[in-house]
């Protein structure tokens, strides 16, 4: 029963990687995938709404899980973006 009980998580890990490209394990055991969101991160007195924000979401309990590094990358964009236009909504997909 474990054995058949692990090919079906091999399967479904082998099923999302491919529809995915990648993914993680949760916390709670099951499969964490690529999505977006967005956020909102404060710079000097104003709010910025940074869109499209790279994470991993599990598809179990719902956790969201992201890359300090990617936060960081992505806040250092918008505060450029926000410094050089005066807007508070940065698109994470334009920055590319």
């Amino acid at each position: 029963m474990g054995v058949t009980k692990r090919m079906t998580s091999l399967q479904k890990i082998q099923a999302l990687t491919e529809k995915y490209g990648s993914v993680r394990e949760c916390m709670c055991g099951d499969v964490s995938v690529p999505t977006k969101i967005t956020i909102q991160e404060e710079f000097e007195d104003v709010e910025l709404v940074i869109h499209n924000f790279p994470v991993f979401q599990c598809l179990e309990c719902d956790e969201i899980t992201f890359s300090p590094k990617d936060q960081v990358e992505y806040y250092k964009k918008a505060v450029k973006h926000y410094e050089a236009t005066k807007k508070t909504e940065f698109d994470c997909n334009l920055s590319q």
